[in-house]
């Protein structure tokens, strides 16, 4: 391969012309793997007529991306057929939160945030259930992350004393026990980020036909450049 061609019959690094082949070609009618003409065929194509896997033109054929006045695209932009539905990718982090506190620490503190999982509907921290006793509020969110498929939570904890069992008589002393009460808490689901197809025809029937038709393009990408790509490189 030559570095610089004006011979279509002599591929290049760059070629021009007007037909010119090479990996960067600028020409009339222009087949590289970036190609820039009035018909661009390559792996990057730009003109009036652009076949490519990212194709720019007044009609493109792109199996990746493409912008046109009619075509046939994976995505892109203007009056063309999207054969991928859009991709968004949802990342879970952690939120920021108050300084947190282990169960042993709370036992000898008035308030405090404790951070846990939620499993089977209930709080777990350092592989136990937390012995917190919930407030109606508190119980009330609970149940909505479990309803939203959260996986932690950060639970204010203020400790409270209660007499224990029956009141005594005004003689005698009365018995208290130490309570840990969870008053209210935040969550979160925390995880690997989730990927979501948005857009018409994202069900199974519908994934099945842009499969299809994701397929014919690429057969109309090799037929119409993709042959002459590949020759560029192994003849």
């Amino acid at each position: 391969m030559e570095l610089f061609s004006t011979d279509p019959d002599r591929p290049g690094v760059f070629a021009v012309g007007q037909i010119a082949y090479g990996v960067f070609a600028f020409g009339q009618m222009a087949t590289g793997v970036v190609a820039i003409g009035q018909v661009a065929r390559g792996v990057i194509a730009v003109g009036q007529g652009a076949v490519g896997f990212v194709a720019i033109g007044q009609g493109a054929i792109g199996i990746l991306y493409g912008g046109a006045m009619m075509g046939v695209v994976g995505r892109g932009f203007g009056g063309v057929l999207k054969v991928l539905p859009k991709v968004r990718l949802e990342k879970f982090e952690r939120p920021k939160l108050p300084p947190l506190s282990s169960m042993k620490q709370l036992e000898s503190m008035d308030r405090g945030w404790v951070l846990a999982r939620i499993r089977d509907g209930a709080l777990i921290v350092d592989g136990e259930e937390a012995p917190l006793q919930l407030t109606d509020q508190a119980q009330r969110q609970l149940e909505e992350a479990v309803k939203n498929e959260a996986n932690h939570a950060c639970i204010t904890v203020e400790a409270t004393e209660r007499v224990r069992g029956d009141q005594a008589g005004y003689r005698e002393a009365v018995e208290r026990d130490r309570v840990l009460v969870g008053k209210r808490m935040s969550s979160w689901f925390e995880g690997q980020p989730r990927v979501h197809l948005e857009g018409p025809m994202t069900n199974l029937p519908g994934m099945c036909l842009r499969l299809v038709g994701l397929i014919a393009t690429v057969a109309a990408w090799y037929a119409l450049a993709g042959h002459d790509i590949i020759a560029l490189f192994t003849e």
